[in-house]
């Protein structure tokens, strides 16, 4: 990527003059040349091709060839004066490029958000603190997950509910994450006088393991439960991910929750208060003023309700967590306007 950064910021200085149009088509070729060769590389030592070394190789190539070029074109004379508004330009475009790609790569996808929401209900007598994280999705147990699970005990909730997709190592080293899960949430030792509940999620191999020793329990089938003043209903990855209703007969006007890896089940008319999924990551990348995700991986799932609070028509209430982690494996480690996050919900007793 070197030696193309070289071989373009030299035709820009041999040129002696270089047109707008012309620095345009140099940034597209250095921008795929960077892109393919990230692909290229990658192929070669992993046997498939990397979408994050690609991001990362777009991203420090783009932003040192904008940098040199606006010092070569400031060399540059045009009828004997220096060139001031071209690479003016190009200097404050670079500075831009460069606040997005560190934003994105390296501030957003760990800048996590405690997002707080209260429901005012009839059907309890006394106050219920919730905390729902999912998709904490790590490939390894560094600082920011000891942290993130920090984060979770400081909430003191009466009820902890894992959403799925506890981890995405690479191959082979399932077994070590596995431990390493395992040991961190022996060290922290989460604690909630309701329980604390993890349903599967659709990357979980094992996931059980990962709670072995602890006062988490796995929930890999359809089951409903009451505890205390509440009726939760945790839901197998595949009913998640299906849009049909699940009826509760015990239901008896207590508050229901119902608490899946993917929101698609949302999409069917649920008889409960709440429902909450994790999956989508809120799309990672989001539209600014907008907050909408490009992509939701839910398929038919509406794009506005990949993301944050959906009020339903039955007058229950979605909510969908971007995940305290991100996708890993070969994809693009990136997070733009959609910061990780996870959920306290307070119940409120009232009318």
């Amino acid at each position: 990527m070197l030696l193309i950064d070289v071989l373009l910021l030299y035709y820009i200085w041999w040129s002696r003059y270089t047109s707008p149009v012309r620095f345009f088509v140099l940034c597209c070729c250095g921008g795929c040349a960077a892109v393919f060769l990230a692909a290229v590389i990658s192929d070669f030592f992993t046997g498939r091709s990397c979408g994050n070394l690609a991001i990362h190789g777009l991203a420090w190539h783009g932003t040192f060839f904008l940098f040199a070029s606006a010092f070569l074109i400031y060399q540059q004379r045009v009828n004997g004066k220096t060139r001031r508004l071209a690479p003016s330009l190009i200097l404050v475009f670079g500075c831009i490029y460069f606040g997005l790609a560190a934003n994105t790569l390296l501030v957003e996808p760990t800048a996590l958000v405690v997002r707080e929401m209260t429901l005012t209900t009839s059907k309890i007598t006394k106050p219920i603190t919730i905390v729902f994280a999912s998709d904490l999705q790590a490939d390894h147990i560094g600082r920011y997950e000891r942290w993130t699970l920090q984060k979770i005990k400081e909430q003191n909730a009466d009820l902890i509910l894992f959403g799925g997709d506890y981890m995405q190592p690479r191959a082979g080293e399932w077994q070590k994450i596995l431990k390493d899960w395992n040991q961190l949430f022996r060290e922290i030792d989460l604690q909630a006088p309701l329980g604390i509940y993890a349903v599967q999620g659709n990357i979980d191999i094992g996931s059980e393991e990962i709670f072995a020793d602890t006062a988490i329990v796995h929930q890999g089938q359809t089951l409903t439960k009451s505890v205390s003043e509440l009726r939760i209903t945790f839901l197998s990855l595949e009913d998640s991910a299906t849009q049909r209703s699940i009826p509760d007969t015990e239901h008896k006007d207590k508050f229901r929750i119902i608490v899946g890896h993917r929101p698609n089940f949302a999409m069917a008319t649920q008889d409960a208060d709440l429902l909450l999924a994790g999956h989508t990551h809120g799309g990672q990348v989001q539209i600014p003023f907008l907050g909408l995700p490009l992509i939701t991986a839910s398929g038919p799932l509406p794009r506005s309700w990949a993301t944050g609070i959906t009020p339903m028509s039955n007058g229950a209430t979605l909510i969908v967590s971007h995940g305290t982690g991100l996708e890993r494996g070969t994809a693009p480690r990136v997070r733009f306007h959609c910061r990780p996050d996870f959920w306290v919900i307070r119940l409120i007793p009232g009318r």
